[in-house]
């Protein structure tokens, strides 16, 4: 592919993007910026999607959110970006709003220890936890994580691998209270996951249901059970931290996905800023990263290797900003595999891989390579 700005040509280009790492960075923005934002608008257009984050008059706003970074601004016509709150009354297909009582969800059990991100240092896949937060003393075999993946998302990533988020209808719907007795009625089921997509348009829904099921499990008295989040972190400040909070009470965690250090990257690879994210990650982890002692790490980073886009340099500025907190939170690099609409980028090359690793590793202590067999390493 070639770069439609500096005219260089190689593999590492997406045909999607057309435009390379270096031109993103320190090519002219204002030029780069809307081809950009382009790109993303198209796509957006094809699921149906706001091109971009709604910004109405205010006298004209019906509804404003601010369960993240895009701040929707809403009038009678519109959609917000994440696409799960429709304000227009006369469309057949309109959805109901989430909330609190209920929200948009597909939730499946997922075998302990799971592939998650985070099963190299939690209680479901090591010995970490317990007695205080696992019923085991060592990987949880025989139990379940309920994994709840969540329609809708903040950011456009082009590299999605889990693009089934954006579309949803009421048959996804989910009530609190019968999805509450369901899991807690499950004496094999230790912890849940909310993913996506990504939590932050649903926080309110996942914050109450996680509260509704300590409150049953703590009526049983018989068991363990944490609580965790995998979100890009654009999500409402006090959102973000009460549900710190009851990842901290529960034994869970908080994944950040830090999709890239530069803030023209993210707006490349993901169609929106990064700020809000490394603003939650560096507040909640000095804030919270260590109050449970060395044994159980309450946050996590976790970058895709994205062929010529998330490079060496990229890992490298994550790792020395996570190092500048606290050089022992975790940190995960994961192999990426062509998706959506990065299919024509090649799965990360092991050359990149192992040096991404090895430059982390310079500035953090607890680093993990995940999708290893993608490369055929153990």
């Amino acid at each position: 592919m070639r770069c439609k700005f500096c005219q260089k040509e190689t593999e590492l280009i997406s045909e999607t993007l057309g435009v390379c790492r270096e031109c993103i960075l320190k090519g002219d923005w204002n030029e780069i910026k809307p081809h950009i934002m382009a790109v993303h608008e198209k796509i957006r257009e094809l699921e149906n999607l706001p091109k971009v984050s709604p910004r109405a008059s205010k006298s004209k706003i019906v509804f404003e959110c601010e369960l993240c970074i895009n701040n929707c601004q809403l009038t009678n016509q519109d959609k917000s970006y994440c696409g799960l709150r429709n304000t227009p009354k006369d469309l057949k297909d309109n959805l109901p709003f989430p909330k609190k009582s209920e929200g948009y969800m597909h939730g499946y059990l997922d075998s302990n220890p799971t592939n998650c991100c985070n099963a190299w240092f939690c209680p479901a896949g090591t010995s970490r936890g317990f007695p205080k937060y696992s019923n085991t003393n060592g990987p949880e075999y025989g139990t379940y994580s309920y994994a709840a993946f969540l329609y809708g998302c903040s950011f456009d990533c082009l590299f999605c691998q889990n693009a089934q988020h954006k579309h949803f209808s009421t048959y996804d719907i989910i009530n609190i209270n019968e999805i509450a007795d369901q899991i807690t009625d499950n004496k094999d089921i230790t912890c849940i996951c909310f993913f996506g997509g990504t939590p932050e348009p649903q926080l309110p829904f996942t914050i109450h249901l996680s509260k509704r099921i300590l409150k049953k499990i703590k009526e049983q008295n018989e068991r363990r059970f944490r609580i965790c989040w995998e979100w890009n972190g654009s999500g409402k400040r006090e959102l973000v931290e009460e549900c710190m909070k009851l990842a901290l009470r529960s034994g869970g965690n908080i994944k950040f996905d830090l999709k890239a250090f530069h803030e023209r990257l993210n707006y490349a690879l993901c169609g929106v800023s990064n700020e809000r994210t490394l603003d939650n990650f560096k507040y909640l982890a000095e804030n919270y990263f260590g109050t449970r002692g060395e044994e159980m790490p309450e946050l996590s980073g976790c970058t895709l290797l994205v062929p010529g886009y998330t490079n060496a340099e990229e890992v490298e500025n994550i790792a020395k900003f996570i190092s500048l907190i606290d050089k022992n939170i975790p940190y995960s690099l994961l192999v990426f595999h062509p998706d959506y609409h990065m299919k024509d980028l090649p799965i990360t090359p092991k050359k990149q891989a192992i040096q991404c690793l090895n430059i982390a590793k310079k500035f953090l202590n607890n680093v993990h390579l995940g999708n290893r067999f993608l490369l055929n390493l153990t």
